[in-house]
């Protein structure tokens, strides 16, 4: 028997055995998996839930919900089962999709790639930025990468046949309007759908899979400090840091548990997405404003964004540079564009910018978003500036189609404080759970910083002359 009939007839014995086939198919402890010597216990409970079920009488869909804290190897999980179910079934569909585009794209997606590479049946299959197939019979025998949009649930919708497997990662945060139209697919008995993520809220599809919808899933809750891949110095940290095991934070990044208190997305995905497909008139007579946010190297970028009217241009990404160099590229950028109004985001490295511009005779705005903000429904300026800036989203505007503003726009959810005033994620929780900063966000945020007067208002005429070098 040749090395290839080995491997077919291996999937073919490994057809309802998920952990089986894990095992046999990658070499454990060997060169690029030298750190590991196979799958996590909670991963072989998932597997052996699989198993039972495909070898039980059962008609129902198979629906796992998987709630864990960070670095718990959930998305590790996520690839092995589309590597098993394509190697696995025949002719197989496989529709995968995350909370954000970047998610699916960065995370997701290319965890898969990881393991195929990785897989001794790794030649049988191409891997593409959108899709994973049997080279064989690249039409039939296929998984996607699918952004999920509200205004296109139907790539959701459809196929009613076996061998149909459905992936949402970082599954709190997708669309109630996606599971429903999810829920059609699953009509055809033996197939499977696999929900998991961090449990940030306490309120939507994800969260009822655990609570009012338990008797329709297989659930688990995952301590990410019981996980062999997890970082435990790190997360008995944050333990720590934020106030100890009760507290929401806690609960949802280390523990794998739902908040007490209530969260909600400020800024809806239908209304981004409305404002990116929408054309704004009458604001090319009206002033411009120019918001900054400011990063020196990392993972962070400055960014810089103009807003119109109802316009919002496309941001400026500045590349990794210093302070001094950020701060020319704005000056060049205000020369050019001639805004009314320059809002800096001042705080921390910040602050040498805003002195810098100002050194150089441009007249700009500090922002530092931890200051008090004007009104006392909010905890700060932070959150006084996205609250403007979701009204303006509400109240249609013009968003240019950019993916990662899109994402960072949507992520940020808000609570309340104790005394009842309105709060947001912190930068730094945003960076741990999406793996982005929402930079472009951000810079468009500081635009809504101060109220600022029009040019029929102030009868202002801006004189050339001021920008000359």
């Amino acid at each position: 028997m040749s090395h290839d009939e080995e491997l077919q007839e291996a999937c073919v014995r490994f057809r309802d055995d998920p952990e089986s086939y894990v095992r046999f198919m990658y070499d454990w402890k060997e060169e690029a998996l030298k750190e590991w010597d196979g799958p996590d216990k909670w991963h072989c409970e998932v597997f052996k839930t699989i198993k039972e079920y495909l070898a039980g009488p059962d008609n129902e869909p198979l629906q796992l919900a998987i709630a864990s804290g960070h670095g718990a190897a959930k998305t590790t999980l996520v690839a092995w089962i589309i590597e098993w179910f394509m190697s696995c079934r025949p002719h197989p569909q496989v529709v995968c999709t995350a909370n954000t585009e970047t998610q699916l794209n960065t995370k997701t997606w290319r965890e898969l790639a990881k393991w195929h590479k990785l897989s001794a049946v790794h030649e049988w299959f191409d891997w593409t930025a959108t899709s994973f197939y049997l080279k064989a019979h690249p039409d039939t025998w296929k998984a996607n990468a699918i952004p999920w949009s509200e205004n296109n649930s139907e790539a959701f919708a459809g196929t009613h046949e076996e061998s149909v497997l459905v992936v949402f990662d970082e599954a709190s945060k997708i669309s109630d309007k996606i599971w429903e139209v999810t829920d059609g697919v699953f009509t055809t008995k033996k197939n499977i759908w696999l929900v998991c993520g961090n449990g940030t809220r306490n309120t939507g599809r994800f969260y009822e899979c655990f609570h009012k919808h338990k008797r329709f899933w297989k659930t688990w809750n995952i301590d990410s400090r019981t996980c062999k891949a997890a970082n435990k110095e790190y997360l008995n940290r944050l333990v720590e840091q934020y106030g100890g095991e009760d507290q929401d934070q806690s609960k949802v990044r280390v523990r794998g548990l739902f908040p007490a208190s209530a969260t909600r997305q400020l800024i809806s995905t239908e209304a981004v997405e409305k404002a990116q497909s929408h054309q704004s008139e009458g604001w090319e007579m009206l002033p411009k404003v120019l918001g900054c946010d400011i990063a020196r190297f990392g993972e962070n970028s400055s960014v810089l964004i103009y807003r119109q009217g109802r316009k919002v241009f496309d941001p400026i990404v500045l590349p990794k540079q210093d302070l001094m160099q950020t701060a020319h590229a704005i000056v060049e950028s205000m020369k050019k564009e001639r805004p009314i109004q320059t809002f800096i985001d001042g705080s921390g490295i910040g602050a040498g910018v805003v002195d810098r511009v100002r050194q150089l005779n441009f007249s700009v705005v500090d922002v530092n978003g931890g200051n008090s903000s004007l009104s006392p429904r909010f905890l700060n300026k932070r959150c006084e500036m996205w609250w403007e800036m979701k009204e303006y989203i509400e109240g249609l505007c013009e968003l240019p189609k950019d993916v990662k503003l899109k994402d960072e726009l949507t992520c940020i959810e808000y609570d309340y404080t104790d005394k009842g005033r309105i709060r947001l994620d912190r930068k730094t929780d945003i960076m741990e759970q999406y793996g982005f900063s929402p930079d472009r966000a951000d810079a468009l945020a500081l635009t809504f910083a101060y109220p600022i007067a029009d040019f029929s208002e102030t009868g202002l005429e801006l004189d050339p002359q001021v920008y000359e070098d």
